[in-house]
């Protein structure tokens, strides 16, 4: 089962009661038209809560495979406690021919049970199709006609105009957010894989000594540090009532002009500074534990690899790019002592891997290096753009977006046939697990962050 909690729950601002306004809102807080879809939305007094999207099972899956996919669904949506009801978005172009049977029905009567044994129950829901819409439950024909409303009532509701007007876009489907999540081809590219080659033979087999990897780290740190996500600054959700970015992707988006917002240009769009980068992600040790690391921190990070013999005795001189900041190339410059407990610290790093433990990473820093990886994959190529996309790929998982997830395991497996870690972390999808934090409101994405 793939799985998509909308970017910004679980709190949504609005409070919205007319089907068009609601249907309306879906996609805008999705970031992309939903297809082949169940969407549920969590109700808490009156406001819409946790939107979660749930692929529909193929072939109106069996009574077996029904209970499995309404307990899942309902699992998410209880994790809110503050939750006291739900509404229903069925996207579908399977017909829908006899009024008293909808497309579905077995999978939502399930869905209705489980929901309503968990105290939040199923208040209303409605059907898109190909080319109009109509209230999943009611048999009216007064209220509800037959075959429906036609979809461009969604288009034309007020909340809808309110949101375009606002600066609000989607994408016509989850592929083409993912896709054009990207930036375009640097002008340095060509000086971008040059360097990556030369850092890449400077250093073979050198990565993981002592200071070399502690270094390394600290670069991406720095690095993660200077990018901010598209649409920080536009308010917690990122969302439709914060002015959201279009396709609500997170990418760093440098700014044009000479002293353009009197930022400095971060560490990794320099092009010999990104071809440092790129080429310590050829190495697994490095590779992972950037992944911990822009989840939960250096000093976490660098703690666990050594825990866990990632790191070796430092045999050679350390080299870093000129073009990094000063403090860093001074090997005494961010001394990192041995961790105290590192049976607990070496636990807590594989931990984090396989999204076991209550703690969550830090959504800050993890949207960062968001932002950071999506900027470098256009720089990228073979290993290190598939190294980019499966780190993108886990974390959308992390964020609990499987779909999203898959899609960039797909691309780096595009990038580089039979890559490990996208295999792997495709296999991890393939059981439907999603993270221990993702089921809790205060350790669950938040969306993007204000920055």
């Amino acid at each position: 089962m793939s799985t998509e909690p909308a970017d910004g729950t679980p709190q949504n601002p609005y409070r919205v009661s007319a089907p068009a306004d609601i249907l309306s809102l879906i996609p805008h807080t999705l970031g992309f038209e939903p297809r082949e879809s169940l969407v549920l939305m969590g109700l808490c007094g009156g406001r819409l809560g946790a939107t979660l999207r749930l692929d529909l099972p193929p072939g109106q899956a069996a009574r077996a495979g029904n209970a499995a996919y309404a307990a899942t669904a309902c699992r998410f949506l209880a994790a809110d406690t503050e939750a006291d009801g739900v509404l229903l978005a069925m996207y579908t172009d399977v017909p829908w021919q006899d009024p008293a049977n909808p497309p579905y029905r077995p999978l939502v009567r399930r869905l209705e049970k489980e929901l309503d044994k968990a105290g939040i129950p199923l208040q209303d829901g409605w059907l898109v199709g190909e080319h109009t819409w109509r209230d999943y439950f009611c048999l009216r024909p007064g209220c509800c006609p037959w075959p429906g409303t036609p979809l461009s009532r969604i288009a034309d509701s007020m909340l809808n105009t309110e949101l375009v007007y606002r600066g609000s876009a989607f994408a016509a489907t989850l592929e083409r957010a993912v896709a054009e999540s990207f930036p375009g081809q640097w002008p340095t590219g060509s000086t971008v894989v040059r360097e990556q080659e030369r850092f890449a033979g400077q250093l073979a087999g050198r990565w993981c000594e002592r200071d070399q990897f502690r270094l390394t780290l600290r670069l991406w740190t720095e690095c993660f540090a200077g990018a901010l996500p598209r649409g920080a600054g536009q308010g917690a959700d990122h969302g439709p009532g914060a002015g959201a970015a279009p396709y609500a992707e997170d990418i760093f988006e440098p700014e044009a002009g000479p002293g353009a917002g009197n930022r400095e240009e971060p560490p990794h769009r320099n092009a010999e500074c990104a071809g440092f980068l790129l080429a310590s992600l050829a190495d697994r040790q490095v590779r992972d534990t950037v992944l911990v690391l822009a989840a939960v921190g250096e000093e976490a990070a660098f703690h666990g690899a050594e825990a866990n013999g990632l790191v070796r005795r430092q045999l050679h001189p350390t080299l870093l790019p000129g073009a990094a900041p000063a403090g860093l190339r001074e090997p005494v410059a961010f001394p990192m002592p041995r961790a105290r407990r590192p049976q607990r610290a070496a636990a807590e790093f594989r931990s984090i891997l396989v999204g076991q433990g209550i703690n969550a990473p830090d959504w800050t820093l993890l949207d960062r290096a968001h932002a950071v990886f999506t900027d470098l994959v256009p720089v990228a190529g073979g290993d290190s753009k598939a190294a980019l996309l499966s780190l993108l790929g886990w974390m959308e998982w992390a964020r609990g977006r499987g779909s999203r997830a898959q899609i960039y395991l797909e691309h780096a497996l595009d990038a580089r046939a039979g890559y490990r870690l996208a295999l792997l972390l495709r296999e991890l999808l393939g059981t439907g697990i999603l993270p221990d934090w993702t089921r809790s409101r205060t350790g669950s994405w938040p969306g993007i962050p204000d920055g």
